[in-house]
């Protein structure tokens, strides 16, 4: 991974923390987008003193506003110009309905049209680096069906049942844009990371569960495997459009290989960022 420009969005703590020190650890150049300058810094901070690797930069920026998006994709691309991986990590799982910066459901604006814009602005710079991979962190809980034109904002607020509907976007995406870039030099995969202790996991836990969590959850690092697998692997160079599990392809829900539906979402995403 020497010389290779990463990216890893949501990574000062929990699985993108341990995602951008495995990439650190090979010897890549980590650049942490993290929400909290803080948080962001000190994990940078530590990220270098771990892993021995001071190529670590920070840039800041608030995932849930697209105009932020757009800003820390002129950063990547004024500051670095190319970009080998793209591990788009941050998400969200909020108790009660909030709406973004931009008028969105907030579950689907960080969890989906955040990643789907960020890799689109940087689809260049991605196809400038070559032998590119952009790494979707997913989940195996995967709504059963999707409406897009109730995604936005739907008529009734679940917060399981809205993280369902974005995570199945997010695979829908993953499919479809894979095909769309084949041909580019870019590798486009999803992955469930497993049931990870993170400290947002924690947060929206009862509290009496609270304890119980690190006996039975899996580890950040564990749960960063199969994200640093697909970023660097010499193994998942040429795999694409795939949705994988402890290090393996697995098939999604069913609804998710609908090419029409994929086709839907797509276009309507590309009004919902404004790319279109």
């Amino acid at each position: 991974m020497k010389d290779r420009i990463c990216l890893v969005t949501g990574a000062n703590s929990g699985i993108g923390l341990a995602t951008a020190a495995g990439l650190a650890r090979q010897g890549a150049r980590v650049v942490l987008a993290c929400r909290n300058p803080e948080r962001g810094e000190a994990a940078r901070r530590e990220i270098a003193e771990t892993t021995g690797n001071r190529n670590v930069d920070l840039l800041i920026a608030e995932l849930s506003s697209q105009r932020d998006v757009r800003r820390l994709a002129e950063q990547v691309r004024e500051r670095y110009g190319r970009l080998h991986v793209l591990v788009n990590n941050a998400g969200g799982l909020f108790p009660k309905r909030q709406t973004s910066p931009d008028g969105f459901e907030m579950t689907l604006a960080v969890n989906y049209l955040s990643p789907f814009l960020l890799t689109h602005l940087l689809l260049e710079e991605l196809e400038k680096g070559g032998r590119a991979r952009v790494v979707n962190v997913a989940s195996e809980v995967q709504a059963k069906r999707l409406d897009p034109e109730d995604l936005p904002n739907p008529a009734a607020y679940g917060s399981f049942q809205a993280y369902g509907q974005a995570k199945l976007a997010v695979v829908l995406m993953t499919y479809y844009l894979a095909g769309r870039v084949r041909g580019r030099g870019i590798t486009v995969n999803a992955l469930h990371p497993g049931v990870v202790y993170t400290p947002q996991a924690s947060r929206v836990a009862p509290a009496f569960a609270r304890p119980l969590m690190k006996l039975f959850m899996a580890s950040p690092e564990k749960g960063a495997r199969t994200s640093l697998y697909l970023a660097s692997s010499p193994e998942a160079e040429s795999l694409t459009g795939r949705y994988f599990k402890d290090g393996k392809p697995k098939r999604s829900v069913p609804v998710s290989y609908d090419e029409e539906l994929q086709r839907r979402l797509y276009e309507r995403s590309l009004e919902w960022t404004g790319l279109s």
